[in-house]
């Protein structure tokens, strides 16, 4: 276990072109998941709303929840590499970009300012523990705020198959290699986000889990398959054999995936009420 945790120490993502565009794609993929951005029971009609994407990334979810709320709204992205959003001169005049790392102590001028803090995919961030984000997110909240968290619950991974019949030996090798048990890809805490808000005192919580229509988690699996490249290169320094590996078995992968497999999860949208 302690060699697996050794094999990734950094967040294994890259942070150019290509992401930029799995994440855009992700973001649309996983609105037609869920069905919306903004959880249906969370109030958005209450005067001017502020409200913060932390992790934002390349700032995909405020774009696309902008055109849906009054002009009043203000929105923060929040993120240590705040670049991916694209140059401040191109972004709404109530779009702002404020570079923290939500692991250290929350800002001052952030605490107690928020309706809404929306925070996505962290998994591969957090390696045991999400209570002390989850609590920055709420140190944010105005009383009567909503936390947003949605996570890819990976204990659930599963090779989804059109048939028994297609053949899946390559894509469960290509797992198995690339991400190893025990290190920040394998986050086991999804499952219990919902009672970890309970237990940080927010109302009204409550757990949206998706598993998906096989083209939607399909068109999810394709759009992640470059992560496995990404994860591959940051070994290289290190463990240039296993990259060799997973080097090899991606293009075996795909034409299984070709054949009907898919990488399948279930995905969680966890929502709560600060008192």
């Amino acid at each position: 276990m302690a060699e697996d945790q050794e094999i990734l120490k950094d967040y294994p993502l890259t942070r150019d072109f290509i992401d930029f565009n799995r994440l855009n794609l992700q973001h649309q993929l996983w609105r037609k998941l869920f069905g919306y951005n903004i959880h249906p029971k969370i109030p958005r009609n209450g005067g001017k709303l502020k409200i913060a994407d932390v992790g934002v990334g390349t700032g995909a979810w405020l774009l696309d929840i902008l055109p849906d709320l009054d002009p009043s709204a203000e929105l923060v992205g929040i993120d240590t590499d705040i670049s991916q959003v694209g140059p401040k001169e191109w972004l709404p005049s109530n779009l702002s970009l404020r570079e923290w790392d939500v692991s250290g102590e929350v800002p001052q001028d952030l605490v107690g300012q928020f309706d809404i803090v929306n925070l996505r995919l962290f998994g591969f961030i957090i390696r045991d523990d999400p209570y002390p984000i989850l609590r920055n997110l709420i140190k944010m909240l105005k009383p009567g705020g909503y936390v947003q968290w949605s996570e890819a619950d990976i204990d659930s991974w599963h090779i989804r198959t059109t048939s028994p019949d297609v053949p899946t030996d390559h894509m469960a090798a290509l797992w198995q290699k690339s991400v190893p048990k025990g290190s920040r890809l394998t986050p086991t805490w999804v499952s219990s986000l919902p009672q970890a808000f309970e237990k940080e005192g927010l109302l009204d919580v409550e757990a949206d889990w998706q598993s998906g229509d096989p083209l939607t988690t399909l068109a999810i699996h394709w759009c992640n398959l470059p992560v496995y490249e990404m994860v591959s290169n940051q070994m290289r320094p290190t463990h240039p054999e296993l990259a060799a590996e997973i080097d090899e078995l991606i293009p075996k992968a795909i034409i299984q995936s070709r054949k009907g497999a898919m990488f399948a999860f279930n995905r969680v949208n966890v929502v709560g009420r600060k008192a």
